[in-house]
Order: C-alpha cells, then sequence, then structure tokens
C-alpha cells in the first residue's frame, strides 16, 4: 500500500511502501530514508476487504527503529517505525490526505 511521511516538524512529503503494518509500528520501503531515532509523522491507507474504496486512513506519528537495505530490495531502504500515536478517520475517496491529523492545522479543507 502507498504510504507517505515526514520528519516531524518538517513540511516535505516523503513516499514509500508499505511491506507490514501491526498495532505497534509499520515496516515500509522508501526511495529516502530517516536515521534511527528519528520522529516522524505518517498517513496511509488501510483498505476494507468488503468493499471497494473504503477502509480506514490511518494518520500516526512514531520514531524510526531500525533501518535495512535488502538485497532484492531495488536499493531502497527499508523502515521500521514504532507508532507512538495514531488516528483512524473514515477513508473518503478522492480527498487528499491529511496534513496534520494532530491539531495543529486544519487539514481536510
Amino acid at each position: 500500500m502507498p504510504l507517505r511521511f515526514r520528519v516531524s516538524g518538517d513540511g516535505e512529503w516523503r513516499q514509500g511502501k508499505t511491506v507490514n503494518v501491526s498495532s505497534a509500528g509499520v515496516f515500509f520501503r522508501s526511495l529516502l530514508s530517516a536515521d534511527c531515532g528519528t520522529r516522524v509523522e505518517m498517513n496511509f491507507i488501510l483498505p476494507s476487504s468488503l468493499a471497494k474504496d473504503s477502509g480506514l486512513e490511518v494518520a500516526c506519528k512514531g520514531e524510526v527503529v531500525r533501518l535495512e537495505l535488502a538485497p532484492g530490495s531495488g536499493g531502497q531502504p527499508s523502515i521500521a517505525v514504532k507508532f507512538s500515536d495514531y488516528r483512524l478517520f473514515p477513508f473518503v475517496p478522492g480527498r487528499a490526505n491529511r496534513e496534520d491529523a494532530f491539531g495543529s492545522r486544519k487539514s481536510d479543507e
């Protein structure tokens, strides 16, 4: 699944693809990386298996806890992030991802 992330406080969103998602964190690949210990913000969609164009949008914060460069990954680093906070929203097709789901500015206008 597509994912976007940024270093906390940074305005630049980076793109990635999830490898594994759990209740504790997310493991994903990206052309751009972040160092271990870096605080990041992320957005991704958890699709529903019941209906097309439905699911949950996940807005979360966390800390990079592991970096890997796996063989066969096409040179893309894999990044493991442990969640520190997350919010779930109904997925609305066509709406841009939430810029900041944690209240510092309104994002779904």
